[in-house]
């Protein structure tokens, strides 16, 4: 009498469900791995605009100091 095992039986059905496992396994990491990696972006980009800012704010402050001198300058002439 021959007892047979269902796994052994079904090798096919237990050979794709590893073979899902496994690959979910790699979407996984892949996933996590771009998430660490867009946080990182973003910090960098948020540092990029609030240097972009204070450059901006700088040249508006020599712009304006250059109006005064400007003004200053032609109200001497006259």
């Amino acid at each position: 009498m021959s007892v047979t095992n269902p796994l052994i039986k079904n090798w096919q059905i237990v050979l794709w469900f590893v073979i899902a496992v496994f690959t979910a396994g790699g979407v996984f990491s892949e996933f996590t791995s771009l998430k660490a990696e867009l946080t990182m972006v973003h910090e960098r980009l948020d540092n990029k605009v609030m240097v972009i800012n204070k450059l901006e704010d700088r040249i508006i402050a020599i712009e304006k100091q250059l109006e005064y001198e400007r003004g200053l300058l032609e109200a001497t002439i006259k």
